[in-house]
């Protein structure tokens, strides 16, 4: 095939194949039920040279073209949405091109991994502050900054990744590249500052699920890592939401994160407590009822953080039933969360609850913080009508976690444990964007979109048709011919 023989030209055979074992790897996400679509082929290239030439061949032959990171996506961004599509695995480009110590950034190729770059950063000294999102053991960068990631750590502190990229490269459709933030000025060797150059035009290429462009270098900034910290977790049994809501509101008042260190706040609502008591996946927190927050704080000076610590406590205490804890045996899983790369696993241990054949089809969202609980309460009602078409479905509802977002906004994660049954499919997918379309009406915003929720987004008439006539103009000066990730947001 021409198109093949142009493709292995430029990565070599060992980088490209269109052999079915290979391409049906590409053809899903990790969500239950989104269409299966294997591509014709899929290439790994290494340079942004490479990537070049590979959109100008996908041009050539008007082929579209799917950039790919760690295909950690729950809601089909990182599978093809039309046939033919070629398959762009950025895997490959996992090079750390420059750690810059002095200025406190780091500039990397996409492909590479959250937590291959903090253990590299961890043994200087510093980290990235947010981690990456919760799949962050195999998130790529390049994905993490197309889904405005939060949620896998630091997010309390740092807030989501994108608000730390300060540098871009980025290959348009039309084969051009683009350099964002400081490097769009020949005068600076080194990126340091996203804004000052005119527009803030990098923001078209975040949280885009990778329709603007192809991400292949970022610069991020990086902040030395706090020696000292300390956490807490503790139980609330009544007025569950607002109790866990008023610890946050209080904690605020009082400095949050600037004055009080805080890295993480994390809330599991009762059901979620409940499943991983059941089925003992937390086994220190035994037979426990009710829901759960836990928080860390940091801090470069040991009396600054026993200081903080005790105000963190005197908050938590006020609002909650009793401390589960301070050991790790007495169910304080702070230790685990911070020192062991738990905050890139607090959660995936809940998607076993069921057994293998289910697994989340998500509603993840961002709300303001003044609204989580009227948020969860809603989902709760929504699960409680749509009872009898999720047990029809094989479908189960609710939220399993939230977690602070800086100190205005949090992530909910929400959505449906569906099973992977063929013949139920189409029920769980319109369960699926009913529930989305509720969060929508509500305010909400999408924490990724990927095929489905871009859809939804549409289809709801969610955009004013001003917004999204310029979206799409947008998208036909950086990629007129549409080849790259086309289908999603309906363009």
């Amino acid at each position: 095939m021409a198109l093949y023989d142009d493709l292995a030209k430029i990565v070599g055979n060992k980088y490209c194949s269109d052999k079915d074992y290979i391409c049906v790897a590409y053809s899903r996400g990790l969500d239950p039920c989104l269409p299966e679509i294997i591509p014709q082929i899929v290439v790994r290239p290494e340079t942004t040279e490479e990537v070049i030439e590979i959109v100008k061949i996908a041009n050539n032959y008007e082929t579209p073209i799917l950039p790919r990171g760690g295909g950690c996506g729950l809601m089909g961004g990182s599978k093809p949405i039309n046939e033919d599509t070629v398959v762009l695995d950025l895997t490959r480009m996992d090079k750390i091109l420059d750690i810059d110590e002095e200025n406190h950034c780091v500039t990397v190729q996409c492909g590479i991994n959250w937590s291959r770059l903090n253990a590299v950063l961890f043994d200087k000294g510093f980290y990235t502050g947010n981690m990456g999102p919760g799949s962050g053991l195999n998130a790529s960068i390049g994905g993490g900054l197309s889904h405005h990631s939060g949620g896998g750590g630091g997010c309390a502190k740092y807030g989501k990744c994108s608000e730390n990229c300060i540098g871009l490269k980025v290959v348009l459709g039309t084969g051009e590249v683009i350099n964002l933030g400081s490097q769009e000025s020949r005068f600076i060797i080194k990126p340091f500052t996203r804004l000052g150059f005119g527009p803030d035009l990098m923001g078209i290429f975040l949280g885009d699920n990778g329709v603007m462009g192809i991400k292949t270098e970022a610069t991020l900034k990086i902040f030395p890592k706090p020696p000292f910290y300390s956490g807490k977790t503790f139980l609330i049994k009544e007025n569950v939401y607002e109790n866990s809501q008023k610890i946050v509101l209080e904690m605020i008042k009082n400095g949050w994160s600037k004055a009080l260190g805080i890295y993480d706040y994390f809330f599991t609502p009762p059901a979620q407590v409940m499943g991983i008591t059941t089925d003992r996946l937390t086994k220190t927190w035994s037979d426990i009822i009710g829901g759960v927050i836990f928080y860390v704080t940091e801090a470069f000076n040991e009396d600054i953080l026993e200081k903080n610590s005790h105000i963190l406590e005197m908050i938590a205490k006020k609002y909650s039933t009793k401390e589960l804890g301070p050991s790790e045996e007495e169910g304080n899983i702070t230790p685990w969360f911070y020192e062991e790369q738990g905050h890139w696993q607090a959660y995936h241990q809940g998607f076993s609850l069921l057994g293998p054949n289910y697994f989340v089809a998500t509603t993840e969202v961002i709300v303001p913080i003044s609204k989580y609980p009227v948020i969860l309460k809603k989902l709760d009602e929504w699960e409680e009508k749509k009872h009898d078409e999720l047990f029809e479905a094989d479908a189960f509802a609710g939220a399993s976690h939230v977690v602070m977002l800086n100190h205005n906004s949090c992530y909910i994660g929400g959505g449906l444990a569906a099973t992977s049954d063929e013949d139920l499919k189409e029920d769980v997918i319109k369960l699926w964007k009913d529930q989305l379309e509720l969060l929508l009406n509500e305010g909400s915003v999408l924490y990724m979109c990927g095929q489905i929720g871009s859809h939804v987004m549409v289809d709801s008439r969610m955009y004013s048709d001003d917004f999204y006539r310029f979206f799409k103009k947008v998208k036909s000066i950086v990629d007129p011919n549409n080849i790259i990730s086309p289908g999603k947001f309906r363009l």
